[in-house]
C-alpha cells in the first residue's frame, strides 16, 4: 500500500556575478534559448508575474543598480526558484507530467507573489511563471540592494547555510495556509543523491513514452537541475521498503537518463567551445582595431574629440605643441608623447590620451578604442566586426557569445559646475531661448560633462550626442544602436530633425509638439514606435542628405509630410537669423528719436 505524500515547498537561489549570466538568465526565462525540459506546445501558457513581458533583464538590472560604483567581485543579481512538490498541484496524480489544477495554481501564484513583494519590494525586477515543464514554478530575479541602496548580497542572504534555511522557513509560512509545508530542518540527507532522482523525473522525454513513477520539479536557476532541501528531506525519510522499490522501478530509466545527460553535456561543451572561439576572435579584432587608432596624432584627439585649441605660442610645424581645452587644462604634445601641464600626468599615444581625458580606467580600454574609431571616422569598431563574424557561427553559439560580450552603455556623468558654460553656448551662441534650455536641463535631457561639452541624452539611456562648446566645436555620437533624442510634447504632432540643437530650436517654435533628433541617418524601424498614430513632419536639413533621410522615413510612414525652414539650411540657422533681425530692430528703435520730441527751427532770411 502506497501512502499519500504531503506537499512541500521548493526554494532555491543562485548568484549572478556577470552581465553575461544575467543575459543568459533572461533568455532562459523568456524561452529565447533552447530549454530541454520544456514542452514547446505549452510555451504559450507561461506568463510574467512581476515585470513586463519580454523585459530586457540586463537593462532592468543596470537601471535598478543605478550609477553606483560596482565592485569587481560584486553579485549583480540573484536568481531564484519558487515551487511546491507535485502533490499540491495535482493531488492524487503526482506522476502526470505537466498537469495541475487551475484553482490551486492561482492560489499558490498569488501567495508566492505576495511573499516576494513584501519581502524584497522593488528589488524584484522579474518573476516568470513557467507552466511548460513538469511542475509549475516561478523563476525570479532580484537586485540585492541593502537598506542604503548599495549592492550587498550578504546583507540580504548572508553567507551561511543557516540564513538560507531561515529563508525557506519564511517562505513556507507564506504558503502554509494552502497546505504546503516545510521539510524537516537539519536533515542529513545528501543533496547529490536526490539530484540524480530529480534528473530522472525532470529530464525531457519523447512524446508517448510513459512517465517514471516519480515527481518532477523545476530546473535549478542558472545551473543543472537540482531539487529543494524540503523535497530532499521528504525522500530521505522514506522507508527502506519504498526506497528499495523505487530503486528497482528506476533502474532502467537511470541508464536512459545518464545517456541524455551525457548528450546534453556534450552539446553544452560544444557550445562553450564555439563561444570561446568567438570571444578569442573578438579579442583579436579589438587588437587590430586598437592598432589602427593607436597611431592617431594626439593633436587630432585634442582638437576633434575634446574641442582643444592650439595656444598662441604654438604652431603645427613646431616639434612640441601646446593645446588648451575648454575646461582650462593645458596639454603639451611631442610626437606621440603627451603631458597635462595642469596636473603633471602624461603618457604615450592616442588611446592613453583618450582614456585620461574621458576618465576611463584600464578596464575601459575597449571604450576608448570605440570612442576614437567613432570620432575620427573609422567605419567599423571592433565590437561591430566581432558581432558580424560571430553571426557566421551557429545561432546558439552566437547567442551565448552575445550575452557574454555585450557591455551596457554607460551614461556620462553630469557635472553641474560646467553647466553655465554649456548653457551660455546654447543660449548666447546658438540663440536657443533660455526657457527651452532650462526646461530640457531640468528633465535631464541636456547637461554638461567635466569638459563643459553639451551632452544630449538619447531615449532610455541608449547613448548620447555630444557637442563641444569651444571656438571649434566637435560632434560625437556614443552608443551602439541608440534611440533618438526626444523632446516630449502634449499634442499628436511629431517632428523629426537631425541634430539635437535643431530639435531645441524647433521646440521654441512648436512648443506643444514632440521633437526627435536622429543625429543624421537612423534606421526607420527605430523611429516607428515614436511615429505610430501621430501626425509626422519630416524636418531634416534643407539639403541633399536631409532629403535622402526624409525619403527613408516616408517609405515607412507614407503619411509623413516634409517640413522645411523658410530660410537657411536648418532650424537653428533660421532661429539665429530671426534673433539677428530682432536685435537689429531693437538697435534701430533705440537710435531713433522718441515720437513727439522732433522739433524744427525756423530760419529768418
Amino acid at each position: 500500500m502506497v501512502c499519500a505524500m504531503p506537499a512541500y515547498t521548493v526554494l532555491r537561489i543562485a548568484k549572478l556575478k556577470s552581465w553575461g549570466a544575467i543575459g543568459g538568465a533572461g533568455e532562459h526565462n523568456a524561452r529565447k534559448r533552447e530549454t530541454p525540459n520544456a514542452d514547446p506546445e505549452r510555451l504559450r501558457n507561461n506568463r510574467s508575474v512581476i515585470g513586463a513581458p519580454g523585459l530586457d533583464l540586463a537593462h532592468a538590472v543596470r537601471e535598478r543598480i543605478g550609477e553606483q560604483t560596482i565592485r569587481k567581485n560584486a553579485v549583480l543579481a540573484v536568481e531564484g526558484i519558487l515551487s511546491a512538490s507535485p502533490e499540491y498541484f495535482r493531488p492524487g496524480n503526482a506522476q502526470e507530467y505537466g498537469a495541475y489544477e487551475p484553482d490551486r495554481l492561482e492560489d499558490w501564484v498569488e501567495a508566492s507573489k505576495t511573499w516576494l513583494t513584501q519581502k524584497y519590494g522593488d528589488r524584484v525586477v522579474s518573476a516568470v511563471l513557467h507552466l511548460d515543464e513538469a511542475t509549475p514554478h516561478i523563476q525570479f530575479v532580484l537586485v540585492p540592494l541593502d537598506d542604503t541602496g548599495k549592492l550587498n548580497c550578504r546583507a540580504l542572504f548572508g553567507g551561511t547555510r543557516h540564513t538560507l534555511s531561515e529563508l525557506q522557513t519564511d517562505y513556507a509560512k507564506a504558503v502554509a495556509h494552502l497546505g504546503i509545508q516545510r521539510g524537516l530542518e537539519g536533515s542529513r540527507a545528501k543533496h547529490k543523491d536526490v539530484s540524480k532522482f530529480y534528473a530522472l523525473t525532470q529530464s525531457g522525454r519523447a512524446p508517448g513514452l510513459p512517465e517514471p513513477a516519480s515527481v518532477a520539479l523545476p530546473e535549478m536557476p542558472g545551473k543543472l537541475a537540482r531539487i529543494s532541501d524540503s523535497k530532499l528531506q521528504d525522500y530521505a525519510l522514506a522507508t527502506a521498503d519504498n526506497a528499495a522499490k523505487a530503486q528497482r522501478e528506476l533502474a532502467e530509466p537511470v541508464v536512459q537518463t545518464l545517456a541524455r545527460e551525457n548528450a546534453m553535456l556534450k552539446k553544452q561543451s560544444e557550445d562553450l567551445r564555439l563561444a570561446n572561439s568567438a570571444l578569442s576572435l573578438e579579442r583579436d579584432l579589438l587588437q587590430i582595431e586598437a592598432d589602427k587608432v593607436r597611431g592617431v596624432d594626439p593633436c587630432e584627439v585634442l582638437t576633434r574629440m575634446y574641442g582643444g585649441q592650439e595656444c598662441p605660442d604654438s604652431k603645427p610645424n613646431y616639434k612640441s605643441r601646446k593645446f588648451e581645452l575648454p575646461d582650462g587644462a593645458k596639454i603639451g604634445v611631442t610626437g606621440s608623447l603627451w603631458v597635462d601641464n595642469s596636473t603633471g600626468r602624461g603618457g604615450k599615444g592616442a588611446i592613453n590620451l583618450t582614456m585620461y581625458l574621458s576618465g576611463y580606467g584600464q578596464k575601459d580600454f575597449k571604450l576608448a578604442v570605440r570612442d576614437l574609431a567613432e570620432a575620427l571616422g573609422e567605419r567599423e569598431t571592433a565590437m561591430c566586426l566581432a558581432a558580424d563574424l560571430a553571426r557566421q557561427a551557429p545561432r546558439r553559439a552566437f547567442k551565448i557569445t552575445e550575452a557574454v560580450v555585450r557591455e551596457p552603455f554607460r551614461m556620462p556623468e553630469a557635472v553641474e559646475r560646467t553647466w553655465q558654460r554649456a548653457r551660455h553656448y546654447l543660449c548666447e551662441v546658438r540663440k536657443i531661448p533660455a526657457r527651452i534650455v532650462d526646461w530640457a536641463h531640468e528633465k535631464g535631457l541636456v547637461f554638461s560633462d567635466g569638459r563643459a561639452n553639451c551632452v544630449f541624452a538619447r531615449d532610455k539611456e541608449s547613448g548620447v550626442f555630444k557637442r563641444g562648446t569651444g571656438d571649434r566645436p566637435f560632434k560625437q555620437t556614443l552608443g551602439q544602436g541608440g534611440l533618438p533624442f526626444v523632446l516630449p510634447g502634449a499634442d499628436d504632432k511629431v517632428f523629426v530633425t537631425e541634430a539635437p540643437i535643431d530639435a531645441l530650436s524647433l521646440k521654441a517654435m512648436v512648443p506643444e509638439s514632440t521633437i526627435l533628433a536622429t543625429g543624421g541617418n537612423m534606421p526607420p524601424e527605430r523611429l516607428k514606435p515614436y511615429l505610430e498614430g501621430k501626425s509626422v513632419f519630416v524636418a531634416q536639413d534643407n539639403d541633399v542628405a536631409g532629403d535622402q533621410q526624409a525619403r527613408c522615413i516616408a517609405r515607412e510612414v507614407p503619411t509623413a509630410q516634409r517640413f522645411l525652414p523658410k530660410e537657411g539650411k536648418d532650424w537653428n540657422e533660421l532661429l539665429r537669423l530671426n534673433a539677428e533681425r530682432q536685435m537689429a530692430a531693437e538697435k534701430v528703435k533705440k537710435l531713433a528719436p522718441a515720437e513727439g520730441r522732433i522739433r524744427t527751427r525756423g530760419l529768418s532770411l
